[in-house]
């Protein structure tokens, strides 16, 4: 059997049709999960009771405002009056929860659907986004594919693409900037190659990838950590390809000057219009008409910079970056419990249950395979690989200097799209060994680990979308008495 899904795989790759075929199943397939059941549960999960409020007066006044005490029941219910004239501070920018506020405007303010729609939306897309990027970096469809249906079974993305929070936002926008460095390196190397020249020259596919991680940095300001990355590895790479071309080093210092402006003048232009209702606004918090907004704004976010590093109170779901590449300590969103059966739909009792944890075989094997990545590196810089490896970096080991820092594992969703990437990457090098060196084997056993993540993910489906089961299954997902 596995021999014959291989050879079918090998023939659909020959057909014309067969991907975009396949791109548009792996879409469906994301949508089905991450839209299905979206409305459940009925209330606000987690962070929820601070963005979906939050969201909902950004859009009536354009800049937040607080709530009356003890709000969620009401607004829950569909009462929506309960905010205050009184500006709100809070911490995090403005763009994620516009985006958010868009699907409350096209669905309805008081329906679940709409809390989670616009992040279910960009959740869905990131899987065609994924085979792109693959595609490019790999050069195989096949692959690329599977790039594709891992992200679209990984625990960790399933959950943040279902629940109005900023941190499945920040992962699209990303993954966004990211595609457009990939079109970059394409563009700088084949630019480099047929010219050879020293001249300097502003790069194109820096400015989308600028306002891409622009935006990532409106929803969350560890998106700033992606474009300081990613412009480092746009002088790294650049010195690599003089070197090769045996072009003298030294200007690649001017180049990434060039670099540099092009990243930062587009993203902070992004960033600051993001700010706009509360700029036009003369109510927001800390907005002070008679001294102008530049100063009034700088201080808010000076403001915001000490609420950040100081964060250190105790979570009973904390968990430091570290702990996110083992799994260590998943968080409960949502989970209720009836013993009675009376709200129970098919079961004499039942229990429901959204945890964001990832797909553990996707997580470990993406974790082995960026340390290969690593590791190749060692021997010899490859500029694809390299890419993979600046994405995956800047998403965690920033978070390394703040371990005492209150942080969670859905943090770490930003993860998921570069382990889908480097497994596929690690994968099709470890087929193409088998090809030439006769060993079909290979191929099996690649088989074999999609069939793993596959059953994992049927395994955890139910606490990734919040079906109703018995407790018992319940109970067997939760493999460590800390992960409850």
């Amino acid at each position: 059997m596995i021999a014959q899904a291989v050879n079918l795989a090998s023939a659909l790759t020959r057909n014309r049709f067969s991907y975009p075929i396949g791109i548009l199943a792996l879409t469906l397939l994301g949508a089905i999960i991450r839209f299905g059941n979206l409305s459940n549960p009925q209330i606000l999960m987690f962070d929820e009771t601070y963005y979906v409020k939050d969201a909902y007066t950004l859009g009536l006044f354009g800049s937040e405002r607080k709530w009356e005490d003890d709000p969620n029941p009401a607004f829950e219910a569909g009462d929506l009056s309960g905010y205050l004239m009184e500006a709100a501070y809070v911490v995090h920018p403005p763009i994620g929860k516009w985006i958010i506020w868009l699907g409350m405007e096209l669905i309805g303010a008081n329906s679940t659907l709409g809390w989670r729609f616009s992040v279910a939306v960009l959740g869905t897309l990131a899987i065609p986004l994924v085979i792109a990027i693959a595609y490019r970096l790999i050069g195989n469809k096949l692959f690329a594919l599977m790039a594709g249906f891992l992200l679209a079974i990984e625990g960790l993305a399933i959950v943040m693409s279902r629940t109005a929070i900023l941190d499945g936002l920040l992962m699209f926008l990303v993954l966004l900037g990211f595609y457009f460095m990939v079109r970059d390196l394409d563009y700088w190397r084949s630019r480099m190659n047929r010219l050879q020249s020293n001249a300097l020259a502003i790069r194109p596919w820096l400015i989308p990838a600028a306002i891409s991680l622009g935006l990532a940095t409106g929803v969350k300001w560890s998106g700033l950590y992606f474009l300081a990355f990613f412009g480092l590895y746009t002088f790294v790479s650049d010195l690599v390809i003089r070197k090769r071309l045996g072009l003298p080093p030294a200007l690649a210092i001017g180049q990434g000057f060039v670099n540099a402006v092009t990243l930062l003048v587009p993203a902070l232009a992004t960033y600051v219009l993001g700010w706009l209702g509360w700029i036009l606004g003369s109510d927001g918090w800390g907005r002070q008409p008679e001294r102008g907004w530049l100063a009034p704004l700088w201080e808010y976010h000076q403001n915001a910079f000490t609420f950040h590093t100081g964060l250190g109170s105790d979570h009973p779901y904390e968990a430091n970056a570290f702990s996110w590449l083992l799994m260590g300590k998943p968080v409960a969103f949502y989970f209720e419990r009836d013993k009675t059966g009376e709200t129970c739909e098919f079961l004499p009792e039942c229990n429901e249950a959204i945890t964001a944890i990832p797909n553990l075989a996707i997580w470990y094997a993406g974790l082995i395979a960026i340390i290969w990545l690593l590791v190749r590196q060692f021997r010899k810089v490859r500029q694809a690989e390299l890419l993979i490896l600046t994405g995956f970096l800047a998403g965690w080991l920033p978070w390394v200097l703040y371990l005492d820092r209150t942080t969670f594992i859905f943090y770490a969703v930003v993860l998921s799209p570069f382990y889908a990437i480097a497994i596929s990457y690690a994968l099709h090098h470890y087929w193409r060994g088998g090809v030439v060196k006769n060993q079909p084997w290979r191929a099996k056993r690649i088989v074999w680990f999609l069939i793993l993540a596959l059953v994992m993910a049927l395994y955890f489906l139910s606490i990734w979308m919040g079906f109703e089961t018995s407790y018992w299954i319940w109970r067997i997902q939760m493999w460590f008495p800390w992960w409850i």
